[in-house]
């Protein structure tokens, strides 16, 4: 069972919880905000850090000429997260 419970946190935490929706990590800032406690902050960070390299790459690649399929890389990312 759910319950709605109102908090204040750091910016930074919300920022966090934004990264996370915008990668796929978390369905919405609740759930993001659910997977920082149970699995911890540090460890949530090092996630994040990794699929921001991953786009970062991607957007390099994109810049040199490389093509990729449209929804070939959400595919590939599910897969790895999985």
């Amino acid at each position: 069972m759910s319950v709605t419970v109102s908090i204040k946190v750091r910016k930074e935490l919300v920022e966090l919880a934004d990264k996370m929706v915008r990668y796929g990590i978390a369905r919405s800032r609740s759930h993001a905000f659910n997977i920082m406690i149970e699995k911890g902050l540090r460890e949530v960070v090092g996630e994040v850090e990794f699929w921001e390299n991953v786009f970062r790459k991607v957007e390099e690649l994109e810049k040199q000429g490389y093509t990729l399929k449209h929804g070939g890389l959400s595919k590939i990312l599910e897969e790895d997260r999985g």
